[in-house]
């Protein structure tokens, strides 16, 4: 009880782009300031008893001086902004935490002018994006910090926009990767009535800085690499990133909100000088314990939308999530057998990815999928795996070694042509990614058992569909994930699978003759002789794929060996050839001599 009497009294404001501690009571302030790590951070390091601990009293008439004489209406000291981290961390575990709140109708400052835009009057906000925007804005004409969960394709762009214009000061939104910067952009000005000069990017090939950047308010919409990178960058990039430090932002838009606890986006949150921050996001789960730290990075969870409650309005398609257990081939499950399961552990996870049943499972609902019309994403972790498949069966593949502008024109080719209904995509797809007219998912290969892959995935055939799949059924998308009998991967599955059980969906099971009635002569993979060049390649390259599959995971993240534009230096990429070089060989050489 006594805690909860204190939640909501004590409170972190950013004035004339200087952070502030405001307690209701002074009592309440001197508890926080009894923190070593507040104490630490005062902004008047001067103001410290020998034994560390605050002056309060002068702590306090320091604030009045700064405002020209007139005294706070509420106890409060200055911190030093570089260390608001340590000061949120370290009052949420006394059980204190910090609310950030933003007074936008009263805020006359000159360092953070208003922002001309609106909503235009065809925009339709929808009643569930309503009731999440209504907690933010509780008061009217106050912002409060904390996080929205809303399913993939509920809108939360939408909500994000309308919080920004709402509030009417500049804005920073921060997301997983330059298609999502562009994605965001593109909605602005789809919803509102901002004009594009006032939009910002800072992504590897946009840097253009602020004009006028004191007295200009804008949009700046960036991803957390381009914030996170601390190498070299050049002229116009690192003009902008100072100024982004710099200015007073009215909000912080977190888009894919649980990538930020990660050890090398954290800081961002802390080092851009927001008044309140709206973290977005379908998935509020990590395989570690970081999201826990978002309560006080962001926020508290604010509203959570129910998956089977929009399904049923019509807000979200109804999907059929479909298990396919496919035995391994003989001569795959020999190799697996053989690898040790620590030593080979990466062996025995390309095997089971790469089984030859999988992948016939796998191009029969391509085929059966494509004659009915229906736009289909084949996702897989293993790039060398993704490559070849896919220049097998003539297809588009997206990794994160494909340039930008490729992505987007075979995106642009997946939403609007006739002859392009198959697109095989890598982690890169995984996130902020919009492609509303995907209606089937054929999951060949996943990251282990994490349970926000799995949503994601899920949500890139979310968006409300104009019909039923056909007319004896009530399903309009389907989500396949094709797991290897006998293997880890079907634990890992089951663990996956565990966020979506909780949100109402349940997994149909094929297996058997259900399977096999899927096989074909005419498939890329059905001779033993294809079968057989699969397992050498498999063998041969998997020293490779690791290298590969870690390079694409960190595409859309912040990697310290990486320049500005997201490229591995050239001596970087040859050593790591190198050391795989000779193992590969002497794999592909055992692969030949056991009937390869």
């Amino acid at each position: 009880r006594k805690q909860g009497e204190s939640v909501g009294k004590t409170k972190l404001m950013l004035r004339n782009n200087r952070h502030f501690l405001e307690a209701e009571t002074v009592e309440l302030l001197q508890r926080l300031c009894a923190s070593n790590e507040i104490a630490m951070s005062i902004a008047r390091q001067d103001l410290l008893h020998p034994d560390g601990s605050v002056r309060l009293e002068e702590a306090m008439a320091a604030v009045t001086e700064i405002n020209g004489g007139r005294e706070p209406t509420v106890p409060s000291l200055e911190i030093n902004s570089t260390r608001i981290e340590e000061v949120k961390a370290a009052a949420h575990r006394m059980g204190l935490p910090l609310l950030q709140e933003y007074d936008f109708r009263q805020d006359r400052t000159a360092t953070n002018p208003p922002l001309q835009a609106h909503l235009k009057p065809e925009t339709t906000v929808r009643a569930h994006q309503l009731a999440s925007l209504s907690k933010v804005f509780v008061t009217d004409g106050v912002a409060k910090s904390g996080i929205i969960v809303l399913p993939c394709g509920a809108g939360k762009t939408l909500v994000g926009i309308s919080a920004c214009v709402r509030i009417g000061r500049r804005a920073l939104v921060l997301t997983s990767t330059a298609v999502a910067v562009d994605q965001w952009r593109r909605q602005f000005l789809q919803f509102t009535t901002l004009s594009p000069s006032d939009i910002y990017m800072l992504t590897a090939d946009n840097k253009r800085p602020i004009e006028n950047c004191e007295n200009r308010a804008c949009v700046v919409i960036t991803t957390y690499s381009m914030l996170g990178f601390t190498g070299r960058r050049s002229g116009d990039a690192e003009l902008l990133l100072s100024q982004i430090q710099q200015l007073e932002w009215g909000i912080m838009v977190v888009d894919e909100v649980q990538v930020m606890p990660a050890k090398t986006f954290r800081t961002v949150a802390t080092t851009v000088k927001a008044h309140c921050s709206l973290g977005l996001t379908a998935t509020l789960v990590r395989e570690d314990e970081l999201v826990h730290d978002l309560h006080w990075l962001i926020g508290p969870k604010l509203y959570e939308a129910s998956w089977q409650q929009l399904q049923d309005e019509g807000f979200l398609a109804k999907v059929r999530c479909v298990e396919v257990w496919c035995e391994m081939s003989k001569a795959f499950f020999a190799e697996y057998l053989k690898a040790a399961p620590g030593r080979d552990g990466h062996l025995r996870r390309a095997l089971w990815t790469c089984n030859p049943n999988k992948l016939i499972a796998c191009e029969f609902l391509i085929r059966f999928h494509e004659q009915r019309g229906d736009k289909t994403i084949v996702f897989s972790d293993n790039i060398l795996l993704l490559e070849d498949f896919a220049k097998k069966l003539g297809r588009y593949y997206i990794s994160g070694k494909v340039e930008m502008r490729e992505r987007m024109q075979i995106l642009g080719a997946f939403a609007n042509s006739a002859t392009c209904n198959t697109i095989f995509l890598s982690k890169v797809g995984d996130n902020a990614i919009d492609i509303p007219n995907a209606c089937v998912i054929v999951q060949i290969s996943s990251h282990y058992g994490s349970r926000r892959q799995e949503a994601q995935r899920l949500g890139r055939i979310l968006r409300p569909k104009p019909k039923a799949f056909d007319s004896k059924s009530k399903f309009n998308a389907f989500f396949y994930t094709l797991v290897s009998r006998d293997t880890p991967e079907m634990y890992y599955a089951s663990r996956r699978q565990q966020f979506l059980v909780e949100q109402g969906y349940n997994y149909h099971i094929l297996r058997d003759d259900s399977v096999r009635r899927m096989r074909d002569k005419s498939f890329h993979y059905a001779s033993p002789e294809a079968q057989n060049e699969l397992l050498a390649q498999c063998l041969a390259s998997v020293g490779v794929a690791q290298v590969e599959e870690k390079e694409d995971e960190e595409v859309a993240l912040f990697d310290p060996n990486r320049d500005e534009h997201g490229r591995v230096p050239r001596s970087q990429k040859k050593a790591a050839t190198t050391t795989t070089t000779t193992a590969a060989a002497a794999a592909s050489a055992s692969a030949s001599a056991t009937g390869g």
